[in-house]
């Protein structure tokens, strides 16, 4: 990129940075771009995020002034051409694809089929786009949109959609599981359809022959963004209802979920980027029966049982695991003995160990949005997911066990986890 160009976009994004140092901002905002453009690219989301982020700031509000962008749009337009070209270059073959091997281990031949054709259109696209520059005649730009496969994509993106969200609610693992394929698979689509109609938009708007159809490119990006925000909301949002998905879902194990959020700037909810959450000192106990808590009692292997008294057995501290904030994966960590974590026994009772546990002492926490104060949870470990923790009752006491029953669940594995 050279100095002239550098000094006209300096000059179109400073509008853009409405608080601060306009000019310094748009000229780091210049900095950015022309490094993108080099063709050492590592991060591709991260790239992505800071564009679209760029084009969102360009079209909010009112209708953008003809030719006020033109080199900006034009330096996107590179952008966006090498990172669809990198993304597509380190796609692994068909038959390597995690996803799609899922989908076939799901016995779903059918929709792994038109999912590798939606995709390949949307690259075979986005090559075509390529190669529209500036000098591209009229009568090609005005009907750009038509090269965009818009059936194709708004109905597999809603076949998905549809089969995720019914899935959503089962109470069987691998109906959850499959439903965490068919979501990973509708944000990997999604946010190249996003790219792609980015892509249209640039190249329409830097050409001004046709407002009208450009407005309706750019109406197509904003409902495409509304509905993949319903799907992350409908995907977030916990009820009983969705308890075992929620169990199963791991957001780090759906990376293309995460990239979306990224993208999108997009911020869930969780206890595990909750700093204060996580500093605390707590309670555990029951909803139900609150006078019953966990305890970490003295006696066979630090077992632990349902207590109602208030003594520094009953404190717990959770220990979010590295890497896995985002997922609500914790240690549960006695705070009178720091050094013991509560774990679950083959056989389902918990004890506790005097050093970090495995899969039996890492625990996804599933807190509920309910209108009840304080909020309720449910616990279970890696190792068995959906062996909720609930109140065991045995000869007149009670323990801390684990229950793959969801009438147990609702009635006596409910929790509520209090700051002391």
């Amino acid at each position: 990129m050279d100095k002239t160009t550098k000094e006209r976009l300096v000059k179109e994004l400073r509008v853009l940075f409405v608080n601060g140092n306009t000019e310094k901002l748009a000229k780091e905002a210049v900095k950015e771009l022309s490094e993108f453009t080099g063709t050492d690219i590592t991060d591709i989301f991260q790239k992505l995020t800071y564009v679209v982020d760029l084009l969102s700031k360009l079209t909010e509000g009112s209708a953008i002034v003809p030719n006020s962008f033109n080199v900006s749009l034009s330096a996107i337009s590179v952008v966006f051409k090498i990172l669809g070209t990198k993304l597509k270059s380190s796609s692994p073959p068909v038959e390597k694809d995690a996803t799609f091997l899922a989908l076939l281990r799901y016995q779903n031949s059918e929709l792994k089929a038109e999912a590798v054709g939606l995709e390949d259109l949307l690259f075979t696209t986005h090559a075509y786009l390529n190669e529209i520059d500036e000098h591209a005649h009229e009568s090609v730009v005005i009907r750009l949109e038509e090269r965009f496969p818009t059936n194709d994509t708004v109905r597999f993106l809603g076949k998905l959609k549809a089969k995720a969200q019914e899935l959503l609610t089962t109470s069987e693992i691998p109906s959850a599981r499959r439903a965490s394929v068919y979501i990973n698979l509708y944000f990997r689509l999604a946010i190249l359809r996003t790219m792609v109609l980015w892509q249209v938009f640039c190249i329409k708007e830097r050409s001004g022959y046709d407002e009208a159809s450009t407005r309706a490119v750019l109406a197509m990006i904003n409902e495409g963004q509304k509905s993949d925000l319903e799907v992350v909301r409908y995907v977030t949002e916990t009820s009983f209802q969705k308890v075992v998905f929620h169990t199963i879902f791991h957001p780090t194990e759906n990376e293309n979920f995460l990239h979306f959020l990224q993208i999108q700037q997009y911020w869930i909810p969780n206890i595990g980027q909750d700093l204060s959450f996580c500093r605390q000192t707590h309670y555990i106990r029951s909803s139900k029966k609150p006078e019953i808590k966990f305890e970490r009692t003295s006696m066979l292997g630090g077992r632990i049982r349902g207590g109602s008294d208030m003594s520094s057995d009953c404190k717990f501290q959770l220990e979010p695991l590295k890497k896995r904030r985002v997922d609500n994966v914790f240690y549960i960590r006695s705070a009178k003995s720091p050094g013991h974590y509560v774990y679950m026994h083959d056989g389902g009772n918990c004890f506790s160990a005097s050093h970090r546990p495995g899969p039996e002492g890492q625990w996804k926490i599933v807190q509920f949005e309910n209108d009840k104060s304080p909020p309720q949870y449910v616990l279970s470990p890696l190792k068995w997911p959906c062996r909720f923790l609930f109140m065991k009752s045995f000869l007149g006491s009670i323990s801390i066990a684990g229950t793959y029953s969801s009438k147990e669940t609702k009635d006596k594995g409910l929790w509520e986890i209090l700051d002391l």
